[in-house]
């Protein structure tokens, strides 16, 4: 009997190993039947200047209750009609809550659903004390070194202007789309989106509008980051995680620190940060994470590609794994981050008050509700009491099969030649939100090139855009207007 059993063990691990290697060794690229193209050639200076010049209006957002920079938008308004004349003309172009702008470039044919390009006018301030750790002035728009440096360069007044300059090239060159292409600007997507792109999809509702999907910023062609992979991999985003950040707050009776009590409220509120820190939220790979890895295993060294193959039975390994890494992380988990800490104003005076805020970004599948409800069960403290300060709900997932994503991806291929291309999932979030009521499918896709040193730039010192890079961004626009639009 003992023998027996150790036969069929012996023929199980035999089997296991046979599925095993024949799934990694047939799991190779797929080939698709799509040719690099040659587009007219771009004026690199001028329309670097353009986009310099842009880079010197400072269209802040800095928080929701601030006033808006009226006036910066209105020169950037007016710096728009300037540059793109045929735009202007032949356009129809409606500004919405003041400094937000809408354009729509009417098709030929009716029946096809329209499609909508995003992007976001305003930037984030410099953080107080780094201005000097700028390289060239983060307002200055200076075109040093093969680059263009400034805010908005990466994020995302480059995307307003590369849509403008590709509009006005096709329009030059006397296209004209069967399909109504909308392009639409938001002022305030730093901030939230809610005065901006969310008026904006307000209007189209009421107007019956309903895109076949939209393109906003989001991912990037990224080169180095992914393990195991040299070729450069454009990442289009299926999904972005949604936002959560709550305030914990705990109160006590205060008095004198020579005679404490047993828990201060600083302490009620470290020890809630601490349970939330030590009981993160459980780890998954589904999609469209798991599309991303499913789609680049191929790609892969060996065992990397194997494990990747073989999720049946790996799985379990391979999300502990992603969970041990910080980008990776935050592709598996609902990630816990502590931002602000505040309580006390004297050494020697204990405060009646200490509060934390805590900002979670949510995987798809993880509602608000179901967040808070854990960290109320993780803290497990009735002392501590958790308020809401902002939300939005994780975005759906987008269809990999739809004619958005086939045209995207088609586009990247033609204009982008030595990459591969992916579904991803956007980690941060997007105007894209806003429109998800309205829209069939949201892609989240920019054409930028990144290197690991980039990622620091988005939001941080030294921000810029290559020359070169700009230009192949303006490019796919051109040619996407053409496979979305022709």
């Amino acid at each position: 009997m003992i023998k027996k059993i150790s036969l069929f063990l012996v023929f199980l691990v035999i089997a296991l190993i046979a599925v095993v290697g024949y799934r990694t060794l047939t799991n190779t690229p797929s080939s698709k039947d799509i040719m690099a193209i040659t587009l007219p050639d771009i004026d690199a200076g001028a329309v670097a200047d353009r986009l310099a010049q842009a880079v010197k209006i400072q269209t802040i957002s800095t928080h929701r209750d601030a006033p808006t920079a009226a006036e910066e938008f209105e020169k950037l308004h007016a710096l728009i009609n300037q540059f793109f004349p045929l735009v202007a003309k032949k356009l129809k172009r409606e500004t919405v809550s003041d400094y937000s702008l809408l354009y729509t470039w009417e098709g030929s044919d009716p029946s096809l659903a329209p499609v909508l390009l995003l992007a976001h006018m305003d930037v984030v301030p410099v953080e107080a004390g780094t201005e000097a750790d700028w390289d060239h002035d983060a307002f200055s728009g200076s075109i040093v070194e093969g680059a263009i440096w400034g805010r908005g360069t990466l994020d995302d007044k480059l995307s307003v202007l590369a849509i403008l300059e590709a509009a006005e090239l096709q329009l030059k060159a006397g296209f004209a789309p069967k399909r109504t292409l909308y392009f639409a600007f938001g002022h305030d997507e730093e901030v939230g989106g809610e005065n901006g792109a969310g008026k904006i999809a307000e209007l189209l509702k009421s107007r019956g509008v309903r895109p076949a999907y939209t393109l906003d910023e989001g991912m990037v062609i990224v080169q180095g980051i992914m393990p195991g992979i040299d070729d450069p991999i454009a990442f289009i985003a299926l999904a972005e995680k949604g936002y959560l950040t709550l305030t914990l707050t705990a109160t006590t009776e205060g008095g004198h620190s020579s005679i404490p009590p047993r828990q201060t409220a600083i302490g009620k509120i470290a020890r809630a940060v601490g349970r939330l820190e030590e009981n993160r939220f459980p780890a998954s790979l589904q999609s469209p994470a798991s599309d991303m890895f499913d789609t680049l295993a191929p790609h892969m060294p060996l065992p990397l590609k194997a494990i990747i193959s073989n999720r049946w039975i790996f799985n379990p390994v391979l999300v502990s794994e992603l969970g041990k890494g910080g980008a990776t992380n935050a592709m598996v988990r609902t990630t816990t981050a502590v931002t602000i800490v505040d309580g006390g104003t004297k050494d020697n005076v204990l405060p009646t008050m200490a509060s934390a805020t805590l900002n979670f970004r949510l995987l798809p599948g993880t509602t608000v509700e179901d967040a808070v409800a854990r960290v109320k069960e993780v803290i497990h403290d009735p002392d501590v009491t958790v308020d809401i300060k902002q939300a939005n709900e994780p975005s759906r997932v987008s269809s990999m099969d739809a004619e958005g994503y086939k045209a995207i991806d088609k586009t990247i291929r033609e204009v982008f030649p030595d990459v591969l291309v992916s579904p991803g999932l956007m980690l941060a979030g997007s105007d894209s939100k806003h429109y998800e009521e309205i829209a069939a499918n949201s892609y989240r896709f920019l054409p930028m090139r990144f290197g690991p040193e980039d990622l620091s730039r988005v939001h941080g010192t030294n921000e810029r855009i290559l020359v070169e890079n700009y230009v192949e961004i303006i490019q796919f626009y051109r040619r996407l207007m053409e496979n979305i639009g022709g």
